[in-house]
């Protein structure tokens, strides 16, 4: 029983954590380029309860990316992408992927 409540509580943070992505891209989209996307990106985290340290996995970072779960993994084999291959899971630290995903934005 403790498993699924568990899995439940996993399940619902992962959709808030990919609603904050959202939130995120959102916002930065919208924003001018004279402003710091940098400091904008902090400023969103405090003002929405973001935990910055959670950890996405290659579902939800192809869900993000629209790419298919097969390019994810190649970007793990990237030197300039902040992922954590050597975990099973692979994943990748929050604020280490939007800070790699906003450095790369037009």
């Amino acid at each position: 029983m403790k498993n699924r409540v568990f899995n439940t509580e996993l399940e619902n943070s992962k959709e808030k954590l990919m609603e904050n992505i959202e939130i995120l891209n959102r916002a930065l989209n919208n924003t001018s380029s004279e402003i710091d996307k940098n400091k904008l990106m902090v400023m969103l985290i405090e003002q929405n309860g973001i935990d910055p340290f959670a950890n996405i996995g290659v579902k939800e970072i192809a869900e993000d990316l629209g790419m298919n779960q097969n390019s994810v993994n190649n970007l793990f084999k990237r030197e300039d992408f902040p992922g954590l291959s050597i975990t099973r899971p692979k994943q990748v630290c929050f604020l280490s992927y939007l800070i790699w995903k906003m450095e790369r934005r037009v």
